[in-house]
């Protein structure tokens, strides 16, 4: 059975990206999402393996953040890729704060960092967690 990755982002580039990177992998199936509310619907009845949730989404009242207080309330223990395309610490603490595994920074190394996050994960997969913060 086909691990299932959820990826909410509304930047239709980096989405079209990581889910092409995705299908190229074995064993895993994707589902996009460009509005958090949605993926939150689909997350109450769906067991991810994994989720990747962008800070920017086009909602102005609500963030990444916002997204992700719910999402670890609902799903605690599914490891989560925080992305942005802001480098400020405070995002990054915040994050981490709320307990994602890893914050890769949208830029021209973004998928060489998710193939090491995707690497820490699989060689811990009891801890459920990725060792590295970018």
């Amino acid at each position: 059975m086909d691990k299932l990755v959820f990826i909410i982002d509304d930047d239709q580039v980096y989405l079209s990206f990581m889910k092409g990177h995705f299908n190229k992998m074995i064993g895993y199936q994707v589902e996009t999402y460009t509005e958090g509310n949605e993926a939150i619907k689909q997350l109450s009845h769906k067991n991810p393996f994994l989720i990747i949730l962008d800070h920017h989404l086009t909602d102005p009242n609500r963030d990444g953040i916002f997204y992700l207080r719910k999402i670890k309330r609902m799903k605690s223990s599914v490891p989560i890729i925080y992305i942005t395309s802001d480098n400020s610490d405070s995002i990054k603490n915040e994050a981490i704060k709320h307990g994602v595994n890893t914050v890769i920074i949208k830029s021209e190394s973004f998928l060489v960092q998710l193939r090491t996050a995707m690497d820490d994960l699989k060689s811990s997969p009891k801890k459920g967690i990725f060792s590295k913060l970018f």
